[in-house]
């Protein structure tokens, strides 16, 4: 008997604190700002108490832990072999100094690194996190690549075919197998499908288009014609697939190691950015140093290159760099469903089976769509996430988690924002001065703490760091859950499967769902962030223009 969703799913919600301080005076807020953990109540019946004052000012902070603790990083995903990087060196000494030092070793950073090493003259350091790296949605085994862009954007679906194209010669000189040519899919109404498509007609990608329930359900035999809209349209390739993100950055690091003797992967986290301007007295070098939370401090001499996916906007606060131009960036909190299916199955009615992307019908949506879109999104990948999902084809899983067989992996549905900027100011009980008073936005807010608050980016930084690892350290959000098995079981409602395992990850996205490439201090920093979680498959073509953008 298949098990029911309460059984099989268990979930720990991040819960949030609230860390008040108040004052009359941004002067007499600098002295007495602290951190206090307090239920919602509590924070509600001191607000409704509160006596008249100029300005509260609150640092919203999640740094609650997850209420399973004993679960800390026991529900990552084992992957294997998958994880054996031998690139990987000791830490070189503190105060080695480098050309070019890449933060984060994930499919993007290493693919950063990959390019620089094609500099044989420069020394590049990459930055790998060691067990907290490949902490979002690229710890895992598969993650999609496809020509067929889900809301037909001509970037990334260049950047894709661009990065496809690349994967052969990848695989070959590093003799490390990273990708699945699988083909994909798009299921949907004319309206889903009809952009991505044209798409791949203007860049000559041989693709096929079927029409009807019948016509798609008779070429795809695991899709079932009592669920399928009969008015939905297919679109079919065969150039993407999928990728497994641990294989790839080892073969990106292989190469990089291989083609540039001077370049050095090791096991360190970034935790500062130190920089420093030609107009800086007190600095006696103009070098960009990073330190790292093993105390080492390393120095770039041309650039540092940050490519830690939702670390970026933290680290970069906390190394107070002004990061106006990310301040449209969110990390969106997503769960997936690792749906556990017979070798029979995995070896035949999903032998052949593509990557799908499957617009669901009205009746099958998450009942997050229809909530406000400032927590949800704008731009066509969020309008598009709410409405839809992606699944995989079975991928053999070693175990110990999930446990070892064939697993359907399923995602989607609305974005679910994190707050980035912990700081805010509360107005409590305002005076009629205040009334007329124009609200702050979150960019002014921080930077008025950030001026009173001697330690209020690092204590943002901390809390941040916290509201992530307790998410990720999570089962995923138990509202999206089983909707997200109703969503399977309406794509596959013939399929029985054997369990269903959950998953936390997150992406960064942008409002217009396009990535950010920003540079920093006179151009000797650079991030790349608000991928949109599209960045594991197209890293290689992401990373050419990273590369080239910062002029290296």
């Amino acid at each position: 008997m298949t098990p029911s969703a309460r059984e099989i799913f268990s979930s720990s919600a991040c819960s949030r604190g609230v860390f008040p301080a108040s004052s009359s005076s941004l002067a007499r807020a600098k002295r007495k700002i602290r951190y206090s953990h307090l239920t919602k109540k509590k924070v509600s019946n001191r607000r409704a108490s509160a006596t008249t004052t100029k300005m509260n000012i609150i640092c919203a902070s999640a740094s609650a832990k997850n209420n399973n603790n004993n679960n800390n990083n026991n529900n990552r995903i084992s992957c294997g072999d998958a994880i054996v990087n031998e690139s990987l060196t000791p830490p070189p000494a503190s105060g080695a100094e480098f050309d070019v030092i890449v933060i984060g070793n994930g499919p993007l950073g290493a693919a950063i690194g990959l390019h620089l090493s094609e500099k044989k003259e420069k020394k590049i350091l990459i930055l790998d996190s060691g067990e907290e790296s490949l902490s979002s949605g690229s710890d895992d085994l598969g993650r999609i690549v496809r020509p067929l862009d889900a809301e037909g954007r001509e970037e990334w679906t260049q950047l894709n075919i661009d990065s496809i194209r690349s994967f052969r010669e990848i695989q070959e000189e590093s003799e490390i197998e990273f990708f699945e040519k699988k083909g994909s899919l798009s299921i949907g109404s004319r309206a889903f499908v009809s952009r991505p498509a044209s798409l791949l007609e203007a860049k000559g990608i041989e693709h096929e288009i079927l029409r009807g329930r019948d016509e798609m359900c008779e070429k795809f035999e695991y899709l079932s014609p009592k669920t399928i809209p009969e008015e939905y349209i297919a679109v079919s390739d065969r150039v993407g697939g999928y990728v497994s993100p641990h294989k790839m950055r080892a073969a990106f690091n292989r190469l990089a190691v291989k083609n540039n003797e001077w370049t050095k992967v090791c096991v360190q986290t970034g935790e500062e950015i130190v920089a420093s301007t030609t107009t800086d007295k007190n600095d006696d070098d103009g070098f960009v140093k990073v330190r790292t939370t093993d105390g080492n401090k390393y120095v770039a001499k041309e650039k540092v290159i940050v490519a830690c996916g939702y670390y970026t906007q933290p680290l970069l606060h906390r190394s107070k760099i002004d990061m106006e131009s990310l301040e449209d960036v969110k990390i969106s909190k997503r769960t997936i469903i690792l749906a556990k299916v017979s070798e029979e199955d995995a070896k035949g009615r999903f032998r052949d089976m593509p990557t799908i992307k499957y617009e669901l019908p009205e009746s099958v949506r998450s009942t997050r769509t229809t909530t406000d879109t400032s927590t949800s999104g704008t731009s066509d990948q969020s309008k598009n996430e709410a409405k839809s999902v992606y699944i995989l084809p079975p991928i053999w899983y070693p175990g110990p988690v999930p446990s070892p067989g064939y697993y359907v992996k399923i995602g989607g549905g609305p974005n679910d924002f994190m707050t980035l900027s912990k700081a805010v100011m509360f107005d409590g009980e305002k005076n009629d001065i205040d009334k007329n008073k124009e609200k702050k936005s979150p960019i002014e807010q921080r930077k008025e703490l950030d001026s009173v608050w001697e330690d209020h980016r690092k204590a943002t930084y901390e809390d941040q760091k916290e509201d992530i690892e307790s998410w990720m350290n999570s089962d995923g959000d138990p509202e999206i859950v089983p909707q997200l098995k109703t969503a399977l079981l309406h794509v596959f409602p013939d399929v029985q499967f054997q369990s269903f395992e959950t998953k936390a990850c997150a992406t960064t996205c942008t409002s217009n769902g396009s990535m950010k490439i920003e540079h920093y201090s006179e151009g000797k920093i650079w991030a790349v962030t608000g991928c949109n979680g599209k960045a594991a498959g197209p890293a290689w073509a992401i990373a050419k223009e990273v590369v080239a953008n910062a002029s290296l």
